[in-house]
């Protein structure tokens, strides 16, 4: 093997690792970029630039499953908490769209930490407005709002998992087994 090639997969391997490591702290910031994507396109990447042969179709299956695994828990987890809530579908369509908006917004004109805070705020603000507008009771407006960020904080906590699992079995695969 020439120092190039070397060179080469050492810095494709660099790239991944990078990428994966950003994916699994971006899950714990509420934007609408899901970090297991971003760890399973490294790890994607990773197989199309230097082979299946160095990854491997069983360890990109199971990286996969943990993706889909994640993003599916996130939104079931999401979901349940907003109805054990109370929260109604308005209350969550509204609270999605203006936490994404406000999201953008604040990344355009401050940092991207804004852009977070400021999802989180129209986020959580959008569900209290609609459902204090929709019983005029603030109780039942807070305990819905509670538990539709008590539903996003599990789906939070299952997509850094199911990316920490991603992130095992790459760097299992990539460092155990070669």
């Amino acid at each position: 093997m020439s120092g190039s090639e070397i060179f080469s997969q050492s810095f494709i391997l660099f790239i991944t690792l990078f990428l994966m490591l950003v994916g699994l702290l971006v899950n714990f910031l509420p934007v609408f970029v899901p970090g297991t994507l971003l760890m399973w396109g490294a790890a994607l990447f990773y197989g199309l630039a230097l082979g299946w042969d160095k990854l491997g179709w069983w360890a990109f299956s199971l990286i996969t499953f943990f993706m889909l695994l994640g993003l599916v828990a996130d939104a079931v987890a999401g979901h349940c908490g907003a109805k054990m809530g109370g929260a109604s579908w308005l209350a969550v369509l509204t609270g999605a769209v203006l936490g994404l908006v406000l999201g953008l917004v604040g990344s355009i004109i401050g940092t991207p930490l804004v852009g977070c805070l400021a999802g989180l705020v129209g986020a959580v603000g959008g569900v209290l407005w609609i459902e204090w507008r929709r019983n005029k009771d603030w109780d039942a407006a807070m305990k819905a709002t509670k538990g539709y960020l008590a539903g996003s904080a599990a789906g939070l906590l299952a997509k850094f998992t199911s990316g920490i699992f991603m992130f095992g079995v790459f760097l299992a695969r990539v460092y155990l087994w070669p």
